[in-house]
């Protein structure tokens, strides 16, 4: 298959939403997740906005733990937006050879090699691997293989990992058919005789359920929902208001109701957030897209944030290096 379409295919899929579920889920009963699953989260972001390098960035610096396979094949599509087949093939090549040779990444690997014929050699692993660890990442370590372990080692960890996995499956599935039928039921209610005004029902919701609620809209584009989620009450509770905050910037921003002053704002309600570098960013491409203010400087302040993704954006712009889209 053509890189792009196999990328593009990749990133339409549930794969991102599904490797979220699962890192949140994994992140209950094992603390070592929780960073990763707020991360990707981050990541997800990403992704929708079209920042694709700065997503690739964040997820080289990811560390050993294991994984879903699915994650390998979110990870490939990601590098391919950022750099195309070269950084693709590059990322590739990086991941350990059992990996590589894993039958879900066959299509990648046929992508990334198409003109190599040596590649046509490579076998497959056991069709029931779906979990593998990942590779430290480091200066030294980026290519080389991972250490062998027992047969009885990987099974075990595999029908544990496995079971999971279908837990979670059934849990989706059973989140789907609820959903369906309540969706089923507003319809039928709104097709009846007696009509009422539809409104967003968050007065019963406590303020950190309508925050998760509207994080999993904003992750789902549902900018609509995320941003009705987020009411006064939900902006307002000393226990949200941040995080409330940051995700109505992003759901308001979607629906082109966001202003230059909501952005400094929130830089000056909340100084020590850990979303200040996104905000910063997210008020530059308004003030560029609207021509509000002097965005150049906004790209400055950015610049002398802590390292991270969109400082390094932030400079290579202000040098010359890179544009700002819309």
């Amino acid at each position: 298959m053509n890189i792009m379409k196999l990328t593009q295919a990749e990133l339409a899929s549930t794969t991102g939403s599904q490797m979220l579920k699962w890192l949140e889920k994994k992140s209950t009963t094992k603390s070592e997740y929780k960073r990763l699953y707020e991360d990707f989260k981050t990541i997800i972001i990403m992704q929708q906005a079209g920042f694709y390098e700065q997503a690739d960035a964040r997820l080289l610096q990811w560390k050993h733990l294991p994984m879903p396979v699915e994650y390998y094949t979110y990870r490939l599509a990601i590098a391919s937006k950022a750099g195309g087949r070269r950084l693709a093939r590059k990322r590739f090549k990086a991941l350990p050879e059992s990996i590589q040779k894993h039958a879900k990444l066959k299509p990648w690997r046929q992508a990334v090699n198409q003109n190599q014929w040596w590649m046509a050699a490579t076998g497959v692993a056991a069709a029931g691997l779906l979990f593998i660890g990942i590779q430290a990442w480091s200066p030294n370590s980026e290519n080389v293989a991972p250490k062998e372990e027992t047969d009885q080692k990987i099974a075990q960890q595999l029908a544990a990992l496995q079971t999971e996995v279908e837990q979670l499956k059934k849990e989706n599935e059973k989140l789907n058919t609820d959903q369906k039928e309540k969706t089923e039921a507003e319809v039928k209610q709104e097709e009846s005789p007696v009509k009422e005004k539809k409104t967003t029902k968050t007065s019963g919701l406590k303020p950190e359920a309508a925050l998760k609620e509207a994080v999993a809209a904003v992750q789902a584009k549902d900018y609509q929902k995320a941003n009705d989620l987020l009411s006064a009450d939900v902006l307002k509770n000393k226990e949200t208001a941040g995080m409330a905050r940051f995700y109505k910037l992003i759901a308001a921003g979607k629906l082109k109701k966001t202003t230059q002053a909501d952005y400094i704002a929130y830089r000056e309600d909340f100084p020590k957030s850990g979303y200040m570098s996104d905000v910063l960013w997210m008020q530059a491409v308004y003030e560029q897209k609207y021509k509000k203010g002097d965005y150049r400087a906004t790209l400055q302040e950015l610049a002398q944030q802590p390292d991270n993704e969109w400082s390094y954006a932030a400079k290579a712009i202000l040098s010359g290096k890179s544009t700002l889209g819309d």
